[in-house]
């Protein structure tokens, strides 16, 4: 017996069928389970010079910035145990495209200590981020400026030397994780379907040293960080920056926050209050950072961890887009999903776009029905191509469907990936009683 959603995809109860079928194509990475951990952290201001375009908004019409309200950055974590590590890259850019994230790859694994570090490169998309780094005729042009291959390699040098800083600075760690929300602080954009409710989950990893200092807070969220219009012309994290400043104040020491946000691709930002921009950034900024705070006391963090990974790399044919647009010069874009496991339960998936929120909210159920405590997207990260959304949106034209080159089916396609992943490393023993009633239900009305 097959159940649908209203939206014609199939529900958690028959996804192993078509999730087994994909996993075989899965490219598997060692399980690593060790006692011992340890982490390092690292930031670096990756602020183009006065007068270098911003991306994101096309009616700046490549104009350079006036200056720098604060400063753009590239934040890593570097987490480990004694066979695998890890590196969870923020940078405040509108999107690190795959050739981008390659060469940040390609660097770190240059040396002989960083040679198999697991590398995850996420952008926050604010929109008053630096530009001038697609190297796309037109479209480029028109949402980053002149590309300037001087100033595109200086996003990454920057990013290089975050990971590689991270890595001199690791000490003996303990890492926790926990979850939160912060209600009214995004909203639903789309046009289609309508009556979506956003997710307001807060993931938050926690990083200390084994004395309990903090080291490191690594926060998730979903929203576009474009509280900062398109007549600003100063450099900005938009409401990240702010969160980031509050999270240093309330957590102190030497804390390193990095930002990850999520399938933030119908999802706007909804600060509650402020007389302008900046103040709005602001107000949004603390608000989360409080709740980041709270899930951070709430968090016992240990120095036992396990961590487990899957990569899959694939390959996109671009197709128009929903309004006839192309993408010039590209016959195939080569990306890839991952998904990282901490401890058999936590979760989090990358994306090398942004997704709509309809499927984040079907991923997560379905994590919740194979046993995960939560998963957590971790958008436009080791790539930005463009918006990930429904067959619906994409038939009813909406804004997003008009810059998505993956065709219709693209979302689908994505989701069923991201739904392999996850089975792949689905935790063991975690049949839950909900899954177990679902499961008998199906045996006993399935014909014989």
């Amino acid at each position: 017996m097959m159940k649908t959603h209203a939206l014609g995809r199939e529900t958690p109860c028959c996804r192993p069928v078509i999730v087994a079928a994909v996993a075989v194509i899965l490219l598997l990475t060692p399980t690593a389970v060790h006692a011992v951990s340890s982490a390092g952290a690292a930031q670096v201001d990756i602020t183009p010079p006065v007068g270098t375009p911003s991306a994101g908004y096309g009616d700046r019409m490549g104009r350079g910035m006036e200056g720098v309200h604060d400063p753009l950055l590239a934040t890593a974590l570097v987490i480990e145990n004694e066979e695998k590590m890890i590196a969870f890259v923020g940078v405040d850019h509108l999107g690190f495209g795959a050739a981008m994230c390659q060469a940040v790859k390609k660097a770190v694994h240059a040396g002989a200590e960083t040679a198999t570090c697991e590398v995850y490169l996420g952008s926050s998309h604010t929109h008053a981020g630096g530009g001038a780094h697609l190297d796309i005729p037109v479209i480029g042009e028109r949402l980053a400026g002149k590309y300037d291959p001087e100033v595109c390699q200086s996003y990454i040098d920057g990013a290089v030397r975050a990971v590689l800083d991270a890595v001199k600075n690791r000490a003996p760690a303990k890492v926790g994780i926990g979850y939160g929300h912060v209600p009214d602080l995004n909203g639903y954009r789309g046009d289609w379907p309508p009556n979506v409710e956003t997710r307001d989950d807060v993931a938050v990893i926690k990083v200390t040293g084994v004395d309990d200092t903090p080291m490191a807070v690594l926060f998730n969220f979903a929203a576009h960080p474009t509280v900062l219009s398109g007549r600003n012309m100063l450099f900005s994290a938009d409401y990240v920056g702010a969160a980031r400043n509050h999270l240093v104040q309330m957590i102190g020491g030497e804390v390193q926050p990095v930002f990850f946000n999520g399938a933030q691709a119908d999802v706007s930002p909804r600060p509650p209050s402020g007389e302008d921009g900046f103040e709005r950034c602001d107000f949004m900024g603390q608000a989360l950072a409080e709740e980041v705070k709270r899930v951070w006391d709430s968090i016992e963090a240990s120095d036992s961890l396990k961590i487990e990974s899957r990569h899959h790399p694939y390959e996109v044919h671009p197709k128009p887009t929903s309004a006839g647009l192309s993408l010039p010069g590209a016959d195939v874009l080569r990306t890839e999903l991952n998904a990282i496991v901490f401890n058999d339960r936590d979760a989090f998936v990358t994306i090398p776009g942004e997704l709509s929120c309809v499927y984040d909210a079907d991923i997560k159920r379905f994590g919740g029905w194979l046993g995960f405590n939560q998963v957590s997207i971790l958008g436009l990260t080791n790539d930005a191509h463009g918006y990930i959304v429904t067959p619906e949106s994409w038939r009813h034209r909406t804004y997003e469907s008009t810059v998505s080159f993956g065709g219709e089916l693209y979302g689908v396609h994505v989701e069923n990936m991201v739904d392999a992943l996850l089975h792949d490393l689905e935790p063991e023993g975690a049949y839950n009683a909900d899954r177990l009633a679902e499961s008998t239900v199906l045996s006993t009305s399935s014909p014989e």
